[in-house]
């Protein structure tokens, strides 16, 4: 049931999306059976996962070449919430070989400070690290250098992820091993240096989003990250910290631009997975997409690292 309403959803925002590029008004049964999906995964989904906790262990048992690391991180305001995030990246069709939460140090009173339901994730797989606060950095910054030879796949805090998202990443790797590759991802139209207010969303069916240079990963909706994809600089945390500090996807893109590396997209489109309900205000897409802080940012990589605007 969870993955055939995630099948119906992602075909019903499709539909959306073709009336969007018709410039028709999405109608009211449409949305309708939009807020509906939405609610099943955060009324029912929820409700099941709270009473019926599964002790099946999430992670992968067999030997690999090159292990599969799924990090993301989190922070008080969303901590209590976050293990629905967690719950569903150990429920995967394809197993992960870890799934590490960072969280900051000077943000926590150490694990006995963090929600039962999340530390119970631990027999099942979830890995809690503590470390230095670098904001939405801290989701790659850390696992990255720990696992240079791995893949490393980013996910956010407030997301109910489909069930085939690293099955689909790990797909899309095989295909474009060199490349960086993402679930969703913005158009950097017209160019690598405009200002990413500029940008817009793929198309329905636009072709040549594989193996590019003209695209901006999201990263919280599922990123994988190969070994050797990004510049070292993507590490320097002084520069990120005063330039680009809220706006870890846009570093990272940066980055492998500074490499010379590719990116590649779903070649179907595929919207944002289902939003955990009450995790939307005060979120970077507001912060840095709403507050044109995206701009700013943008601008600033462009300045320091000599790229004319």
């Amino acid at each position: 049931m969870y993955s055939f309403v995630y099948w119906l959803y992602f075909g019903l925002k499709r539909i959306e999306r073709r009336r969007a590029e018709a410039k028709i008004q999405p109608s009211k049964l449409l949305r309708f059976l939009i807020g509906y999906a939405e609610w099943f995964y955060n009324i029912p989904v929820r409700r099941w996962y709270e009473k019926h906790p599964s002790k099946k262990y999430g992670l992968n048992r067999k030997p690999r070449e090159q292990k599969v690391i799924v990090s993301f991180t989190s922070y008080p305001k969303r901590i209590k919430d976050v293990w629905l995030v967690a719950e569903t990246l150990l429920r995967q069709s394809v197993k992960p070989d870890e799934v590490i939460l960072w969280l900051a140090d000077s943000q926590f009173d150490g694990l006995q400070s963090l929600p039962p339901r999340l530390l119970a994730l631990q027999e099942r797989g979830l890995t809690i690290r503590f470390c230095d606060d670098l904001r939405s950095h801290k989701k790659y910054y850390f696992a990255l250098q720990e696992h240079p030879n791995d893949l490393v796949i980013l996910a956010d805090d407030d997301m109910f992820y489909p069930r085939d998202t690293i099955k689909k990443l790990v797909k899309l790797h095989e295909e474009y091993p060199q490349d960086i590759c993402c679930m969703t991802a913005q158009v950097m139209d017209p160019g690598f240096n405009v200002l990413p207010s500029q940008w817009r969303n793929p198309g329905l069916n636009e072709p040549d989003l594989q193996h590019t240079d003209r695209i901006q990963a999201y990263t919280g909706s599922g990123t994988l990250v190969s070994s050797g994809a990004l510049s070292e600089e993507v590490f320097d945390r002084a520069v990120f910290e005063r330039i680009c500090l809220h706006a870890d996807d846009l570093w990272m893109t940066f980055m492998a631009h500074r490499k010379g590396t590719k990116l590649t997209t779903l070649k179907k489109w595929r919207p944002f997975p289902v939003t955990i309900y009450g995790t939307a205000e005060g979120s970077l897409y507001y912060i840095n997409g709403e507050g044109k802080q995206n701009d700013v940012q943008w601008q600033n990589l462009l300045d320091h690292y000599g790229v004319e605007a």
